[in-house]
């Protein structure tokens, strides 16, 4: 068992065993804090597969609408992972672009959770109040409760 408390307060976050970690990006929260951890975490011989979501409800709209609301947010997506790609790889760790998926963001997390099949899933974190995750809900809560790898969240 590995006393991952004693591990990182001694500075040791390289956790042995973890070779394949997906990586999830938002729009909604602030992602460097996440991608900097991986950077740490992550051994030379991990995989590091990042997936970014954004959490939208279908809505009707116009085509014309459509395109551009879902366009504008293509677009932000694009500017995050590049970013977080670029951190990763001049960290040196080995990076693959997953997916970008714009619609209920914790059934495609728990997706392709079972379709790579990674020894760790890492994912910031807004922080909302109890107040707010009764009304608003909260992604990381339906994920973990629903994943079956650990999951951890970054705040």
């Amino acid at each position: 068992m590995i006393d991952v408390e004693k591990s990182v307060k001694s500075g040791n976050t390289r956790l042995p065993g973890i070779s394949r970690i997906l990586l999830v990006l938002r729009n909604d929260v602030d992602n460097l804090k996440a991608v900097d951890y991986v950077a740490n975490l992550a051994r030379a011989d991990t995989k590091v597969y990042v997936l970014y979501t954004v959490d939208v409800e279908p809505i009707p709209m116009d085509d014309k609408v459509e395109r551009e609301f879902y366009g504008k947010l293509r677009k932000e997506g694009k500017e995050i992972v590049e970013d977080a790609m670029n951190r990763l790889r001049s960290a040196g760790i080995d990076a693959e672009f997953y997916d970008m998926h714009i619609g209920i963001a914790a059934e495609r997390i728990l997706k392709v959770e079972k379709e790579l099949a990674p020894d760790i899933i890492v994912m910031g974190v807004r922080g909302l109040s109890m107040f707010k995750k009764m009304f608003l809900g909260s992604i990381s809560g339906e994920v973990t409760k629903n994943a079956k790898t650990p999951v951890l969240l970054v705040k």
